[in-house]
């Protein structure tokens, strides 16, 4: 009986031993579970948090891009303000170039009018000069040494100037005026023509040599 007592205590023991194992188990399993949903959970909110933190980073980058855009539309209109002031300071100068060479080519017209009166001056004092010498009065204080017609030697010393070029003429007359010219008839001839102009010599050196 005894025996009977032990043995039916010792099956009890293991039944409930028995039975209580797959309820530990079940309850890791069900921890285990929490564990990995609280771990999803964290993984969740993580993801979360990058995807916000991402869209921040967006909006900001878009904010840069923008503000980007605006400064480079600022500088365009600055560029675009300079280049349309260089534009204008170009055709300000061009035509203040435009005046200058007008103003010049008026001058260079007026000068090349004036050295055209100068000129066409000279040209009347020469004639109104030529017109007033009469070659023959200058030749006539000649002509008692060397003849009429220049055919004669001055003085029988001189030679016969008949038939010399005007320029041999001109060049003695000029050379008996300044002394660097002539001979035994040049203190003669120094004193005749001292009195005469280069006009005068050049008349009377072309009479001469048309004789």
């Amino acid at each position: 009986m005894k025996k009977l007592i032990i043995t039916s205590v010792v099956a009890a023991g293991l039944f409930t031993a028995c039975g209580n194992k797959p309820e530990d188990t079940k309850h890791e399993t069900t921890t285990h579970e929490q564990k990995v949903q609280e771990h999803k959970e964290v993984v969740k909110k993580a993801v979360e948090k990058v995807q916000e933190h991402k869209e921040i980073v967006k909006q900001e980058v878009a904010k840069v891009a923008q503000k980007v855009e605006a400064k480079k539309e600022e500088v365009k209109q600055e560029v675009a303000k300079v280049a349309q002031k260089v534009e204008a300071k170009k055709e300000e100068v061009k035509q203040e170039v435009a005046k200058v060479a007008q103003t010049v080519e008026t001058k260079k017209e007026e000068v090349k009018q004036e050295v055209a009166k100068v000129t066409q001056a000279v040209e009347t004092k020469k004639e109104e000069a030529k017109a007033s010498i009469d070659v023959n009065k200058l030749y006539a204080a000649c002509a008692g040494c060397h003849g009429m017609n220049a055919e004669k030697k001055a003085l029988g010393q001189s030679a016969v100037i008949k038939g010399w070029e005007v320029a041999k003429l001109e060049k003695a007359l000029h050379g008996y005026k300044d002394g660097s010219y002539g001979g035994a008839m040049k203190g003669v001839m120094k004193g005749q023509v001292m009195k005469l102009d280069d006009a005068q010599i050049t008349a009377l050196a072309k009479h001469i040599s048309s004789l």
